[in-house]
């Protein structure tokens, strides 16, 4: 799900990243005049290389507009992204404990997004497809503001297999479908939760669909079809943690 390099823009996101997920960073560059004590303590104690960059000579691949504050940094993926074998293998599960499942997004602003309202709701982990998925890049770090270095991003290679691995450990498995009979305002979740939010345009899969255990719909007007992926992530997200008011702690 990932691909080429990933920049990273800006004061805010590097001192995110190096204080809650060092390892995710491989390089900062810096422009000469550049100066912030706190970022300097933070790249020293990480250990992280650094570079400075001469006027109009950004690193390759990465965005000149975007370099306002005289700061970039390169994410090195393979530490912000952890392998869901070993997320499974260390995983303590509590009545508490939620993930959630991204069914091939393709928006990184619904994947910035979801990974923002997961951290503010108490989720534990944000499940990610390794094929057919949106990337980590820029704008996804950017909306997420910075969550995307303090939530758990675990890569899946398999979804269904990885579903039923959960069942196993036992999780409760809702897939969020608005043509659902099921109302999420009347479900009682008392179990391990993952929710498997769905493709923007096709929802959830089918083959995914039917490993679910109860499929959701969200209760709305009328005159209003559907919300998107983000949105209804973010309601559901809360009508869950209003049951869990330990995961807000």
């Amino acid at each position: 799900m990932t691909e080429g390099k990933t920049y990273i823009y800006g004061r805010h996101a590097l001192v995110e990243a190096l204080t809650n997920s060092p390892r995710s960073v491989k390089k900062v560059f810096l422009m000469p005049q550049f100066s912030d004590a706190e970022l300097d303590a933070l790249i020293k104690k990480s250990g992280v290389s650094v570079s400075t960059m001469s006027d109009g000579k950004n690193p390759q691949g990465s965005d000149s507009s975007k370099v306002r504050q005289g700061i970039i940094g390169l994410l090195a993926l393979g530490g912000l992204l952890k392998p869901f074998k070993e997320f499974a293998d260390e995983l303590k599960v509590s009545p508490d404990t939620c993930l959630v499942l991204l069914d091939e997004l393709q928006d990184p602003h619904n994947f910035g997004a979801i990974i923002r309202s997961a951290a503010a709701l108490g989720v534990t982990a944000i499940l990610v497809p390794e094929h057919n998925q949106v990337p980590i890049t820029s704008a996804v770090v950017k909306v997420s503001a910075g969550m995307a270095f303090r939530i758990p991003l675990v890569t899946v290679p398999n979804v269904n297999t990885a579903l039923r691995e959960l069942k196993t450990k036992g999780f409760w498995i809702y897939g969020m479908d608005e043509t659902a009979t099921h109302n999420l305002n009347t479900e009682k979740f008392d179990a391990p939760t993952v929710f498997v939010m769905g493709n923007e345009g096709d929802g959830i899969r089918q083959k995914t669909l039917e490993i679910c255990d109860v499929l959701l719909s969200i209760p709305m007007n009328k005159r209003c079809e559907s919300m998107n992926v983000a949105a209804s992530a973010a309601v559901t997200l809360y009508a869950w943690s209003i049951q869990h008011p330990d995961a807000l702690i």
